[in-house]
């Protein structure tokens, strides 16, 4: 059994810019309250106040061109909205030692990566200021920059806290990043946690409450195959932190699959209750369309 690739390359994130173009189709349409259903994006569409016009910078989107200034002026000018100016879009990333595994592609922290980095350039590509963090086994935060540099940056770091080892001592728990996180970005944010079940507590979910009152939450939750499907009939080698090991399937689910995928739902469901848009992304699934079904409101489906 292939686990795939164990770490993410910063080439492949910055590669990515590409993909992320897919995503904008449909992405920003305006979400319904907290008791929306599931087919309501998480995220509220971009405010259209006109606040001043500038000179053409590049990296400016061009559908904002403001014309008759252009016209008068001779010279490239852009228009700026209010709340363009303001918006921040923000990955909250899950380092946790339970996200390097995987059977597939890749491992869990692979996908993560993948999944954030799309967020990322798609965010810029709607004019979005962008910061990053990370919580788990290794922390980690970023001040909110706009332009390449800032995506550039951060996709720095999610490939050094995505691959990066362990330095002990105690992890710093999402319900920590989440309150962090709040104070550092101003209303009317755009965030995209990406978490491993087992990081959502009861804590977690508290603090998660207070940062959905001021921004816009999103979530995937990052899932194996092996995790949420039987096994064909078999003896596999496995390979443990104790070293290898046989694993035995009878073509059914094991007792420890079927208590994961209850803990994954259960995790669905309590993002759900605060309000947050939430899918299940599988490893095997490409992260392009985890991540546009999430930012459409499509009903989660299954990995």
């Amino acid at each position: 059994m292939s686990i795939g690739v164990c770490e993410p390359s910063l080439s492949e994130l910055l590669a990515l810019r590409a993909r992320a173009q897919a995503l904008a189709a449909g992405a920003r349409r305006r979400s319904a309250d907290r008791a929306a259903g599931s087919r309501h994006s998480p995220f509220r569409g971009r405010g259209m106040d006109y606040a001043e016009s500038r000179a053409y910078a590049s990296g400016d989107d061009v559908r904002h061109v403001d014309w008759r200034l252009t016209a008068r002026a001779g010279k490239l000018h852009t228009k700026l909205f209010a709340a363009e100016r303001e918006r921040t879009s923000a990955v909250l990333l899950d380092t946790s030692i339970s996200l390097r595994f995987g059977t597939r592609q890749g491992f869990k922290s692979v996908q993560a990566a993948r999944l954030a980095a799309l967020f990322l350039w798609f965010a810029q590509s709607e004019g979005d200021r962008v910061t990053a963090a990370a919580f788990g086994a290794v922390s980690g935060q970023l001040p909110a920059q706009g332009t390449h540099r800032g995506v550039l940056r951060a996709l720095s770091e999610v490939e050094h806290w995505s691959r990066v080892s362990p330095q002990g001592g105690p992890a710093l728990p999402l319900s920590a990043a989440a309150d962090r996180m709040g104070r550092v970005l101003q209303g009317g944010g755009h965030i995209l946690l990406l978490l491993d079940c087992a990081s959502l507590d009861a804590e977690a979910l508290r603090a998660l409450a207070r940062l959905r009152r001021d921004h816009d939450l999103a979530a995937l939750v990052l899932a194996d195959p092996l995790e949420r499907e039987p096994l064909p009939p078999g003896r596999y080698r496995i390979e443990t932190p104790r070293g290898l090991a046989e694993l035995h399937s009878d073509g059914r689910l094991a007792p420890w699959q079927t208590a994961l995928r209850e803990r994954q739902q259960q995790a669905v469901d309590a993002l759900r209750r605060i309000g947050a848009g939430v899918r299940i992304a599988s490893t095997r699934e490409d992260p392009v369309r985890s991540l546009q079904d999430l930012l459409r409101g499509r009903p989660q489906e299954a990995a």
